[in-house]
């Protein structure tokens, strides 16, 4: 009982924080922009629903944290939602252009300032993101191990898995499956995955105990590296990595920032071509992850990081720390993507609105056409969510499906 809470802690702890520092990396890129461009805010709230405590700046806006520990937003003065989407209230749209500028509503800015605020969230995503990866690397070096040649140690099982009705538990050592001597962790890698279905004798050892058990791979389906989809067997159980386990390469700050950047960079290609993949059909859309996926990738990050840490709790929390502000980095890069995509309701589709405005010499879309769009884009982002829950579900829980 007392692991059970302890792992639902390491779990729902870590995604919060997570979620949290990239919602308000974004916001705070709106927020920034915004204010710089003469954008009176409301309110600056990380989380959803009721206020749970806040402040007010010199500036008149609210900052709050809120109850519901999932999202964000920026709250302009004009605003009648949170999504900024509505009409602004009739006596806002009885001001003068002139004199809701100078009160400094959202809706009476040139369009290139609405722009400006609005691409802000995004990049500032982006920002983060190389930031954040170099100075991870700034701090603990670049990784440069080959996690294939490394010592074959269970970090991990999952429940409800082959590995765990086998009886395989973290710090096992996989020294011998099926008579073959096995020295690396690609070599049990690519035992397990040529045999779906057929049942693996390994022997193990752990802290000098030796034993021997039986474990059937499991069916599952992923994705290669050019597209395809492949049958493979899995057990569940993740690499155990020790510290010298590690080969670490010492980095300067100007090769920390092209570290970053390059990281950044390669996430964003590979979203793209697995998008592009998607749209094609060449990708099924299966990897696509929703709230119950981060959580859960957040949880592993964070277990991965403490079994790996060092013996003390220094080590372990710096550990911790590093491994998290990485993941952060990741998730900020996708969450600046799907921003970008040019869908109603999301900063995409309100800056394809603004390019449609400009080249219509200043006049925007009418607004009956405007609501139906975003009607069409919740419609969408409500369809991308129940998708990626689904795809979660029938990750994290393979009988239900």
């Amino acid at each position: 009982m007392a692991s059970m809470l302890q792992d639902a802690l390491i779990y729902v702890g870590s995604f919060v924080l997570v979620l949290s520092l990239v919602v308000f990396v974004h916001e705070y890129g709106h927020f920034r922009v915004g204010r710089w461009c003469g954008i009176a805010v409301k309110s600056f709230s990380i989380g959803l629903g009721s206020e749970w405590f806040g402040w007010t700046d010199k500036h008149g806006t609210r900052w709050k944290v809120s109850r519901i520990p999932l999202g964000g937003f920026v709250s302009w003065i004009d605003d009648t939602d949170g999504s900024s989407t509505r009409p602004a209230k009739e006596e806002d749209q009885a001001l003068s252009e002139a004199e809701a500028r100078r009160l400094g509503h959202f809706r009476a800015m040139p369009v290139w300032k609405r722009a400006a605020t609005v691409a802000a969230g995004p990049l500032t995503n982006f920002i983060f993101a190389i930031v954040a990866f170099a100075l991870a690397a700034l701090i603990v070096g670049r990784d440069v191990t080959d996690y294939m040649s490394i010592v074959p140690r269970v970090g991990g099982v999952e429940a409800g898995s082959p590995a765990e009705a086998a009886g395989l538990r973290s710090g096992d050592v996989v020294r011998v499956a099926n008579e073959a001597p096995i020295t690396s962790w690609g070599q049990l890698q690519a035992v397990i995955s040529a045999n779906p279905g057929t049942p693996i004798t390994l022997v193990l050892q752990n802290e000098g105990e030796q034993r021997t058990t039986t474990v059937t791979p499991r069916l599952v389906e992923r994705p290669t590296a050019d597209g395809r989809v492949e049958s493979v067997g899995a057990i569940g159980v993740r690499l155990g990595v020790l510290q010298n386990d590690r080969t670490i390469e010492p980095v300067g700050p100007l090769a920390a920032l092209s570290f970053g950047a390059a990281n950044t960079w390669e996430i964003v290609t590979r979203t793209g071509e697995y998008v592009g993949g998607i749209v094609t059909g060449q990708n099924s859309g299966g990897d696509i992850a929703g709230p119950l996926g981060i959580l859960n990738a957040s949880g592993q990050v964070a277990t991965m990081a403490l079994d790996s840490g060092d013996s003390g709790l220094g080590g372990k929390l710096g550990s911790l720390a590093i491994a998290l502000l990485q993941w952060a980095a990741m998730l900020s890069v996708a969450v600046g993507i799907v921003n970008l995509l040019p869908i109603p309701v999301l900063d995409g589709g309100h800056l394809v609105f603004y390019a449609i405005e400009a080249l219509r010499g200043g006049r925007p879309l009418p607004p009956m056409f405007q609501e139906w769009a975003y009607r069409a884009g919740f419609a969408v982002i409500g369809s991308l969510f129940l998708f990626a829950t689904w795809n979660d579900i029938s990750r994290l829980f393979p009988g239900a499906q």
